[in-house]
């Protein structure tokens, strides 16, 4: 998606409000059980927040933060459940399957050290984690050497369609080359060997299921009542969003600062080391 322009001064607020926006979406999808919609949804939510914050989360109260974690976390299960259900939770449907788990418990568990450490909230405040966890280990253990040499198949198609488009003048993939790069470095050592021991074994998936606090519905209307007693007003009253402003109003408030939600990439990576996955040199290490 394009990046968007939100005014300057008020990058954290509008960034999160532009979240919250984006979240009414999710639950327009959920309501027509259109998981795949809703999959997609928070894969682009959980990549941009594993990327892009702390910053738009730093300045939120408590409620604002912990309500919308809790909505998020509800969500995710939910969706995993019913995709499940229709047998559809492999990937064979989602190849980004694994990724997407993967960075939804580390983003969620940084989430949860803030909320605990700095605002001294219990440790099990966010249960979709032990769920997420189990969810993966039930997946993903017993992969065989044929699904291995898939995974490996894919990652490699996949960085070298990404590769062309990396070094083009495109705020789409701008510092997407850098990322990649630094991705790749780290994980490709445990990629080749199959080992990714970031779940848990032996969690009783059906127990942790029960939660009461994996509601999505509970959740989501406590969190709406919140938003609509403590709503997030741009200035003046009008849109987050730059591009929407009148000429007059961009001209009375315009800094040179506008800030930019990044769409695709904020590495600074150039690729030209030889330690890189290989753009600017003749061989790639991941071939």
């Amino acid at each position: 998606m394009p990046a968007i322009e939100i005014v300057s001064g008020h990058d954290a607020l509008g960034a999160f409000a532009l979240i919250e926006e984006h979240f009414d979406k999710i639950m327009e999808n959920v309501a027509k059980k259109q998981w795949d919609a809703v999959y997609v949804l928070l894969d682009g939510f959980v990549m941009y927040n594993f990327r892009a914050c702390p910053k738009p989360m730093d300045i939120l109260d408590t409620k604002r933060k912990h309500g919308l974690l809790k909505v998020y976390g509800a969500c995710v299960v939910t969706m995993l459940r019913e995709l499940d259900k229709l047998g559809r939770l492999n990937v064979q449907n989602f190849p980004g399957l694994e990724y997407f788990l993967r960075y939804t418990i580390e983003w969620t568990e940084w989430a949860k050290d803030e909320l605990v450490n700095h605002l001294h909230l219990r440790s099990d405040i966010l249960p979709h984690l032990g769920v997420c966890k189990a969810i993966a280990h039930r997946l993903f253990k017993d992969q065989t050497v044929e699904d291995h040499t898939l995974h490996l198949a894919r990652i490699r198609e996949w960085v070298r369609w990404l590769e062309p488009r990396a070094t083009e003048e495109d705020h789409d993939y701008a510092g997407t080359k850098g990322w990649v790069q630094d991705w790749l470095i780290q994980e490709w050592p445990s990629l080749l060997l199959g080992v990714n021991p970031w779940y848990l074994a032996g969690e009783d998936e059906n127990s942790l299921l029960k939660d009461p606090r994996l509601d999505l519905a509970l959740e989501w209307d406590s969190f709406s009542i919140y938003r609509q007693e403590n709503p997030l007003v741009p200035p003046k009253g009008l849109s987050w969003e730059f591009k929407d402003w009148s000429k007059e109003d961009r001209d009375a408030h315009r800094d040179g600062t506008v800030f930019e939600i990044p769409s695709s990439g904020d590495g600074d990576g150039d690729g030209s080391d030889k330690e890189s996955m290989g753009w600017g040199m003749e061989h790639s290490f991941w071939q």
